[in-house]
């Protein structure tokens, strides 16, 4: 008995031409808001920058899991879906020029 001949399966790690790949979305948080991105990575400065914590360096950020504060604002962050970041304000408070009378 013979068998038809087939296209051999294609190797998983091969992608099918059929179907274009879609970019994966990832979701994450800052300070409880939500973001997204088809990135994979980003900078520090993006994520805060992103979320509209401008100037990025007024701001430290830090992630819940695991448990990192980031002082490198260049370094590049590996995202996962659902990972939630904190962005705290360190920059200079502003005060009212008070004169007296």
């Amino acid at each position: 008995m013979s068998t038809p001949d087939r296209d051999p399966k294609p190797e998983s790690n091969e992608k099918r031409e059929d179907k274009p790949e879609r970019p994966h979305r990832i979701t994450y948080t800052v300070n409880g808001e939500e973001q997204t991105t088809d990135q994979h990575e980003l900078s520090v400065t993006a994520i805060l920058e992103s979320a509209g914590f401008t100037p990025a360096t007024d701001y430290v950020l830090s992630s819940e899991k695991p448990p990192v504060t980031y002082a490198d604002y260049a370094l590049m962050v590996k995202l996962h879906q659902k990972m939630r970041f904190h962005a705290r304000f360190i920059g200079p408070t502003p005060t009212s020029d008070v004169r007296p009378c």
